[in-house]
């Protein structure tokens, strides 16, 4: 295989590495503004993950080279638009200081990791030629799949760390 068999792989090391920097960058100041302004600040990106009906838009992606069932894309599209409906709601319910918003936060995060495993471990390694992911195709996996990956690593950490505690 040629080497340009695996710019996108190359593309997303550094997309990753990228994100994790940024984040690493501004994690003491959203860990100073409190466990519910640190997962706000998290959520966002994720309101983009509505690109998944790329997957299902002929000339966009063209995945059918590495063996994928139109099915399967509907899968994908459908678990990223219910992703980003998830992230939506969940940044509501922060808006509005809902006692709901940590549940449903974990609620999110959980159904959006598995998500994003679901469509990374499938897709990313079945893609033999960065000729088939067209420009749009390009961006998203090197560009938002790392800044997701990033932000629901991020979640959990915050997530599972102890709140702070305030003082009366």
């Amino acid at each position: 295989m040629a080497p340009s068999s695996y710019f996108h792989l190359v593309g997303y090391g550094f997309g990753f590495a990228a994100f994790a920097m940024l984040y690493w960058g501004v994690r003491a100041s959203l860990v100073a503004r409190g466990r519910d302004a640190h997962l706000k600040a998290l959520l966002p990106i994720h309101f983009f993950r509505f690109f998944g009906l790329t997957a299902m838009l002929p000339g966009v992606f063209n995945l059918a080279p590495a063996g994928f069932s139109e099915g399967y894309l509907f899968q994908i599209m459908a678990g990223d638009v219910l992703v980003a409906a998830l992230a939506l709601v969940s940044f509501a319910l922060f808006q509005l200081g809902s006692p709901l918003r940590i549940g449903f936060a974990w609620l999110f995060n959980l159904v959006g990791t598995l998500d994003y495993l679901n469509a990374a471990a499938r897709v990313t390694p079945s893609i033999h030629d960065a000729n088939i992911l067209g420009p749009f195709g390009w961006i998203i996996l090197t560009v938002m799949l790392p800044a997701w990956l990033v932000s629901h690593a991020a979640i959990f950490a915050v997530l599972l760390s102890k709140p702070a505690r305030t003082t009366a």
